[in-house]
């Protein structure tokens, strides 16, 4: 590839990187986590879903394999709208959804969306109670679904962690306990949800996970200068390493809310 520099991949931004590697960039939990957003949200053939910060577009394409939905994804990252397309082309062809460059705040629709899927990018979000009322206001109709995760800390980060963390992800990572993570869903229903403990990767499984995943990349770019392969591999080894270490302070949930404009904002329901 010309014009590649070991110093262009230092300098992407984190979503650009992902998207110039095409990163699978899963939701915690990955797999059981879109199981559970399609089972608990009775998503089918019928559901029209929109992904908001799809980056390279797994969870939509996930979910129209399980429910043979249609859908659109949106990302502010034109290079991970390609490789979203570009894995859909490659994964699931004959789907009915598709991927295009659009911001969530600024985003318009003249069909109305069954479910909304945000994973745990809604805390990249400067303010992300305005992402809700956005879904409210021009994403759903009558009712609809809102399918996400959340961080949330069961002991204290220490600051050189969280120092880390902003360098490689350009974004505060969440130091907020449950109780406070989940008051930005105050107004949905909560349909369901599962409480997560992550499990640390080995040593083993972050480099083979790294491997696999920079191999694709150099040969679909046709990328051969080992220097190039070196820096793309160091610098998603420290993603994941970042990440892995988080492991031990945070816990995640599985979440499908349900939005009802006849009970919109109200709560009758406890929470338990």
């Amino acid at each position: 590839m010309k014009n590649l520099s070991v110093r262009h991949i230092k300098e992407l931004s984190y979503t650009s990187f992902l998207g110039f590697i095409n990163q699978w960039n899963v939701p915690p939990g990955a797999y059981e986590t879109i199981n559970k957003w399609v089972t608990f949200s009775n998503m089918d053939e019928k559901s029209h879903l929109l992904e908001i910060a799809t980056t390279t577009g797994f969870s939509l394409r996930e979910a129209s394999i399980l429910s043979g939905c249609s859908g659109v994804g949106i990302d502010i990252s034109k290079d991970s709208i390609k490789a979203a397309q570009l894995n859909k082309s490659k994964y699931q062809p004959n789907s009915k959804i598709e991927y295009i460059v659009d911001d969530a705040y600024k985003y318009v629709t003249n069909k109305p969306f069954s479910h909304v899927i945000i994973g745990a990018a809604l805390r990249f979000f400067d303010e992300p109670e305005k992402v809700i009322e956005k879904c409210v206001k021009d994403f759903w109709e009558s009712e609809g679904y809102l399918l996400s995760c959340e961080f949330y800390i069961v002991e204290d980060i220490p600051q050189s962690l969280v120092d880390k963390a902003y360098e490689v992800f350009g974004i505060h990572i969440t130091q907020v306990p449950y109780k406070e993570v989940m008051s930005v869903y105050e107004g949905l229903e909560l349909i369901y949800e599962d409480r997560k403990k992550p499990i640390p990767e080995t040593e083993e499984e972050l480099q083979y996970y790294c491997k696999c995943t920079i191999d694709r990349v150099v040969q679909e770019k046709g990328i051969k200068d080992e220097e190039i392969y070196q820096a793309l591999f160091d610098r998603l080894y420290l993603i994941k390493k970042t990440s892995n270490d988080l492991r031990e302070y945070q816990n995640y949930n599985i979440l499908v809310h349900r939005y009802r404009k006849n009970l919109f904002p109200n709560r009758y329901v406890e929470l338990f």
